[in-house]
């Protein structure tokens, strides 16, 4: 088996949790542990992983230091969190590793994903709600603001990925079943800018850019770990098991998935199975070892 394992931001921290270290580090204990003997294994295995309370929490430090400390552009703030996040998960992953017995390396690596120039209109709400009152304060940083009954939020572009700068060195570290986590948080966004790259302000889906390193290491299997064990449709919510790419993108078009969390978990499966993978699974991080053996999850086939 050949697979890229999508962690959702749920793992390592829910909205119950304080948001300190120490509560991520259980968290992603708690986890990983039913995980244990596919981290430790022989497969070839790649981690990604969500960072939206992270980068949240990140937006409200650096608000918190002006004017003091420069403020941080959002590029920044999510390469912090990759760096962080990946830290901790490779001490929690090499943790578990040794207590199962297992010998394979783990390395925690930045990626910047190429995006198009062309961001998109800023969409995807980021950071935390800010009174009503602070709205004409916040709107001369040029921010895109949501509003409703909570106050005003940030919103910002979500562009597709095209490409992850350091694929070769992410391809050579699979090969060698090195355990690499990378791309956390959709990785870092950038665009061409003359010779070298530019880092814009936006966030990209984590599940995209999942599906496609799965999709350019030819992996076998994508694994999209949710808080559910199934992905539902319906007014029923009847839950999915086996699916063929057919019948999933029939109700995706059906408008079944939200854009802001089922939708791009099955944009990202339905791609990855289309373009060659044998099979994509979208379950909880309890159950991804019973859907990886047929007995749980949703999976989608060819």
């Amino acid at each position: 088996m050949r697979a890229v394992l999508a962690l959702g931001g749920n793992a390592l921290q829910q909205s119950s949790d304080d948001g300190g270290v120490e509560g991520e580090l259980r968290r992603a204990r708690t986890s990983l542990a039913p995980l244990a003997r596919l981290l430790a294994g022989r497969e070839k295995l790649l981690l990604t992983h969500g960072n939206g309370p992270q980068v949240g929490h990140a937006l409200l430090r650096a608000e918190a230091g002006l004017p003091e400390t420069p403020e941080r552009p959002l590029d920044h703030l999510v390469s912090d969190t990759q760096g962080g996040l990946g830290y901790l998960l490779e001490r929690t992953v090499r943790e578990i590793i040794t207590t199962e017995g297992g010998k394979r390396d783990v390395m925690t690596m930045l990626a910047q994903v190429e995006v198009v120039p062309e961001l998109g209109e800023p969409r995807k709400p980021i950071g935390p709600w800010y009174p009503l009152e602070r709205r004409a304060e916040l709107e001369k940083r040029n921010w895109v603001l949501a509003t409703s009954e909570k106050g005003v939020r940030r919103l910002v572009a979500s562009p597709e990925p095209q490409r992850v700068l350091e694929l070769d060195i992410i391809r050579s570290l699979f090969e060698n079943r090195v355990l690499c986590i990378t791309a956390g948080g959709g990785g870092t966004p950038v665009v061409r800018d003359g010779d070298g790259w530019r880092g814009v302000e936006g966030v990209i889906d984590k599940d995209l850019v999942a599906g496609l390193l799965a999709q350019q290491l030819n992996a076998t299997h994508l694994i999209i770990a949710t808080d559910v064990e199934h992905v539902w449709v319906g007014p029923e919510r009847e839950p999915l098991g086996v699916v063929t790419i057919g019948e999933l993108r029939s109700h995706y078009e059906a408008g079944e998935f939200p854009d802001g969390s089922m939708g791009p978990k099955v944009h990202a499966a339905l791609d990855f199975v289309r373009n060659g993978g044998q099979e994509a699974i979208i379950s909880s991080t309890a159950k991804i070892t019973a859907a990886l053996a047929g007995e749980a999850g949703t999976r989608i086939v060819a």
